[in-house]
């Protein structure tokens, strides 16, 4: 298991609703037939994909890449993260910011035409998102080191949906 790890396994459809009990933030759910992003669980078992909720410090993921199979999940803490990192001994890797790369991504927007929590992107497609006046998401990608000191991005996950002139900081 990877250090940033802090749990992950395979649950059942029967089990992903029971599972995501356990942890809060904004829920991100991609359907075969429909993509949901808000502040309730919205989820569809039998047709869900991929299922996300997340918050500034960590973030659940399930997914399965069939219908009728099970899920692969993990959660990713931060701070459980920085806490392994303490362990460390070669202080370049003991350092958070050599083991993370956050990127900030613009969202698709027409902003002349969206209002409040809808969205229409510039195609013209509508959706909703939990936050007004979005504007981009940061998303924090998770780096290892091999043996020869070669850099891999090994997962991601998203921290927040950014609000229009919002600075993310030292999240």
């Amino acid at each position: 298991m990877k250090e940033y790890i802090s749990d992950y396994g395979m649950i059942s459809e029967d089990q992903i609703i029971e599972m995501t009990k356990k942890y809060s933030g904004i829920v991100y759910a991609l359907h075969t037939d429909h993509f949901y992003c808000g502040n309730v669980a919205a989820i569809v078992p039998s047709h869900l994909m991929e299922l996300r909720i997340f918050n500034d410090d960590g973030e659940f993921k399930a997914i399965r890449f069939e219908l009728g199979r099970e899920f692969y999940w993990r959660y990713i803490s931060d701070t459980d993260f920085r806490n392994k990192l303490k362990c460390e001994r070669d202080s370049f890797l003991a350092d958070f910011k050599n083991r993370i790369f956050d990127e900030v991504q613009y969202l698709d927007i027409d902003k002349t035409i969206s209002d409040g929590t809808s969205y229409v992107n510039t195609g013209g497609g509508h959706y909703s998102l939990p936050v007004e006046k979005a504007e981009r998401i940061l998303v924090r990608s998770y780096i290892d080191y091999d043996d020869n000191g070669i850099l891999s991005i090994d997962d991601n996950r998203i921290v927040r949906i950014m609000k229009e002139g919002e600075y993310y900081g030292n999240i």
